[in-house]
């Protein structure tokens, strides 16, 4: 099978943005920020985000490679851990490149704390790990360590670590195990990283596309987030079933018609605003006869108004005023003439109006008097009508000078004219202005605030100031056209139009009576504020609208970015070639440990590119592996499923456990120590432990099989931990590193001599003693039996019987150093006050112990 020709038939079918992405991780795995912004924008650009630009360079058969073989790294160093734990920055640990190094630690010394570094930063099964700043310390700053490195190709380098980030892809050949591991190997499905160099291709696009959903996911649910509440838009409305079915799909005229609010909505708004309050809250029927009352009031007014404004019009006023001075005018001159006729009259004031009324009177009784003879009756026989005496002839003359003056045509003229600004006068007289001024449709007006109140109190005003001015024609007073008051429009029309409003109310209300919908109206009420309420949101309309678009183009892009068709393409090339594999492994690793009794099934399954493998007992009831076997025995098989996935990766990286064996199965100790010092001959094995036995073990395991080992010893002191050093616990010690350590004792101990109190410093000489017995007693192991039995280990070796040698001389040597330094230890009488041995009397004596290893060490 040439795998070129099936990735480039695979690849030939991928749209444009996952070919562009293919093309790039077979240039280069780890992609820049830049690449991984234009990956970014390719792929919302074919799914609906035409405003970012694409640039793709598809894929080409020349550019899928054959990948080389894996690139592996060993750890050489972790330290300065900054805010991690409790751990020191000062201290570190240093890790064999080749072979074995065993990391002592008791439990809380800070080892563990190690490790985590080293397991959130390699690749782990276990992804929850979590690594806590220092409690003790009011620190903020970010938690980080620096992972000094070689590389495969033997150059040396270094990384600064955030703590609880995403691993270091450079250090993922390193595989890690600890406890949290064990349990997730034997319970639950695990990733095997064997992933041969041509399929990487795969485990990278799963990986970046994993990646890229997970951003878009989250750019999607901060975009999704902006789409404006609508919930507070009234329930059961036409408005918010329209909100509420909005998608990507809903046109601009949609929302125009469900969501815009125009004048006849708010006018048909307050009309049922008013309409519920009549109902609910007033009396209807009263509230339509004082509407009737009221229409019955306008309509009378209406009809004077209309009578004052045509009266006290313009023309009419103009009208009086020439009427008038043209009266005055024939007055003057009648007055003229009447001076001139009755001059030297025997009575005074003749012409003037009483006496015209006399004349007009007696010219009435005339008719009686004289039916026969025209007035006035000068015969010889006549009489005066109003005296009736006798006429003489100066009074007949009188009499017919009378008659013809009153009978002149300016006399005439001026009696038309009075009569006629008369008539005109009473006509403006009597308008009625007061019972306008009074009337309550006014106060009805000035109450309610109505602006009609305004210009129809401006009229009145006006009309009584012209009504006023004319009048003064009664007294004769000249009257001018330009000094006459301005007569205010009438507001005829607002008042026809209050009128047809208050007609149209009456009507409603006699409507509303008839029908009492109190339901119906309140129905269409909501409806109109909800449609009111949206209005004033149309932006957020729009814009839900859009938010809604650009989300189902989220949603197209994401499901692009599913993985499970490249896992499905994974699978087709590899699932049986890796199953046997693995099986291989996994039963041979069982066998190592110890675990052979117990039978597996090994089922694959697919997971971003990757095959998982689940182990599960072979036996006819479904139980899981935590159910039925101990602690111990889940420990191993984990480690088993650990090795075997390890021993598949054909790059050699390296492996590192954290406390590998159960205290509760200590049988497996040395199964356990063997098969990871096999290992060490292949690949960097670093081993983190607080068992003491364990790590005897591993060492004699090392030594046996000529592997290159060294150890760290990690202890607390107070709240610091993590101090790291060369020298193991003093129990795990040889014999020449006991006699080194309690060499490198005596410079302290004579700075304590001068400093400490003196019973202080007894005790301090008296541990001194306690140590060095103790280390008589490791020689009786090491020297004098030649580790044929030692009690960290749990074999007795025979075979070391032939060189065994015990003299008098050694039995005396050992005799007399425990002797002296029991004498320093054992607890004695009150009386009893031992001087404190000198500091020579104890180089004496540490070098008696050191004379007798190095006279009768094993060779």
């Amino acid at each position: 099978m040439n795998f070129n020709d099936v990735i480039w038939g695979w690849a030939s079918s991928l749209p444009n943005w996952q070919s562009d992405l293919v093309r790039r991780l077979y240039e280069k795995s780890n992609l820049e920020a830049k690449e991984n912004n234009e990956i970014f924008h390719n792929l919302l650009h074919e799914h609906g985000f035409t405003e970012l630009v694409g640039n793709t360079n598809l894929l080409e058969l020349e550019h899928i490679p054959n990948k080389a073989r894996g690139n592996s790294v060993k750890i050489t160093k972790l330290g300065n851990l900054q805010n991690v734990s409790a751990i020191d920055p000062k201290h570190g640990i240093e890790f064999s490149a080749d072979g074995l190094t065993i990391i002592y630690g008791e439990n809380s010394a800070g080892k563990s704390s190690y490790a985590k570094v080293l397991k959130q930063a390699c690749r782990a099964v276990d992804s929850k790990t979590k690594i806590h700043p220092n409690i003790y310390q009011d620190n903020q700053s970010t938690s980080t360590a620096d992972i000094h490195f070689i590389k495969q190709d033997g150059t040396e380098a270094k990384l600064t670590r955030k703590a609880n980030t995403s691993p270091e892809s450079i250090l993922s050949s390193i595989s890690i195990f600890d406890t949290d591991c064990a349990r997730i190997y034997a319970q639950n499905d695990n990733e095997v990283v064997f992933i041969p160099s041509e399929f990487k291709i795969f485990d990278l696009i799963a990986t970046h596309q994993t990646r890229l959903k997970q951003e878009l996911q989250t750019q999607k649910d901060s975009y999704v987030a902006k789409k404006p509440d609508f919930n507070a838009v009234s329930e059961q409305t036409k408005v918010r079933t329209f909100l509420n079915t909005i998608t990507h799909k809903t046109k601009k005229n949609e929302i125009h018609t469900h969501c815009t609010f125009t004048e006849q909505d708010q006018k048909r708004f307050d009309e049922i605003e008013s309409d519920l309050k009549m109902l609910s809250t007033e009396n209807p029927q009263r509230k339509v006869r004082e509407l009737e009352r009221i229409i019955m009031d306008v309509a009378a007014l209406f009809e004077d108004l209309k009578n004052v404004e045509h009266e006290l019009s313009r023309q009419n006023i103009g009208h009086l005023i020439n009427t008038h001075q043209h009266y005055l005018d024939y007055k003057d001159t009648l007055e003229v003439l009447t001076k001139d006729a009755f001059t030297n009259q025997p009575l005074g004031k003749v012409g003037e109006n009483p006496w015209k009324r006399l004349w007009e009177a007696a010219k009435h009784y005339h008719l009686d008097a004289y039916p026969a003879q025209a007035f006035p009756n000068t015969d010889d026989t006549a009489r005066c009508v109003l005296c009736q005496q006798e006429l003489s002839i100066e009074a007949k003359i009188r009499l017919q000078t009378f008659e013809e003056f009153m009978n002149d045509s300016i006399s005439q003229e001026v009696q038309t004219r009075y009569q006629t600004r008369k008539t005109m006068i009473n006509r403006i007289r009597t308008l009625p202005l007061e019972r306008i001024k009074t009337a309550p449709f006014l106060n009805y007006l000035q109450d309610e605030g109505i602006e009609l109140y305004t210009p129809l109190h401006n009229f009145i005003v006006s009309a009584l100031k012209v009504q006023k001015f004319v009048l003064q024609a009664e007294s004769n007073v000249p009257l001018s056209q330009e000094l006459a008051p301005l007569l205010m429009e009438c507001p005829i029309f607002e008042i026809e139009e209050f009128l047809s409003v208050k007609n149209g109310e009456v009507a409603r209300l006699r409507s509303l009576l008839e029908r009492n919908n109190i339901k119906e109206l309140q129905e269409e009420q909501h409806e109109l504020l909800a449609k009111k309420e949206i209005h004033n949101r149309i932006e957020d309309v729009h814009l839900c609208v859009k938010v809604c678009r650009d989300d189902f183009n989220f949603e197209k892009a994401l499901k692009a970015l599913d993985t499970t068709k490249i896992t499905r393409k994974y699978n087709e090339l590899s699932s049986v070639f890796l199953t046997d594999h693995f099986k291989t492994e996994i039963e041979k690793e069982l066998k190592e440990l110890r675990c052979n009794h117990i039978s597996f099934d090994v089922n694959n399954k697919g997971v971003k590119g990757k095959t998982t493998i689940k182990l599960h007992l072979n036996s006819n009831a479904k139980v899981s592996l935590n159910e039925v076997l101990s602690e111990g025995e889940q420990k191993a098989i984990s480690l088993a499923f650990f090795l075997a996935e390890t021993s598949a990766i054909d790059n050699g990286g390296g492996i590192i456990l954290d406390d590998p064996v159960s205290s509760l199965d200590h049988g497996r100790r040395e199964y356990v120590a063997r098969r990871l010092v096999q290992e060490a001959k292949q690949r960097q094995v670093i081993v983190f432990t607080h068992d003491i036995i364990f790590l005897y073990t591993l060492q004699n395991f090392a030594k046996r099989n000529a592997v290159q080992n060294i150890c760290c010893n990690v202890r607390r002191i107070d709240r610091q931990a993590g101090i790291a050093g060369q020298e193991l616990p003093w129990v795990a010690q040889k014999l020449k590193q006991r006699i080194g350590y309690l060499r490198n004792q005596i410079p302290a101990l004579i700075r304590k001599r001068s400093e400490l109190d003196p019973t202080i410093y007894h005790l301090e000489v008296k541990q001194w003693f306690m140590l060095l017995r103790e280390a008589w007693e490791r020689a009786v192991e090491e020297v004098l039996f030649k580790s044929v039995i030692q009690r960290f280990d749990a074999t007795v070796k025979t075979q070391s019987l032939i060189g065994l040698e015990i003299t008098e001389e050694m039995i005396q040597a050992v005799t007399e150093g425990m002797t002296v330094s029991s004498s320093m230890v054992h607890d004695e009488a009150m009386g009893y006050d031992r001087i404190t041995p000198s500091i020579e009397e104890m180089e004496l004596e540490l070098q008696k112990l050191d004379s007798f290893y190095k006279k009768n060490k094993p060779k």
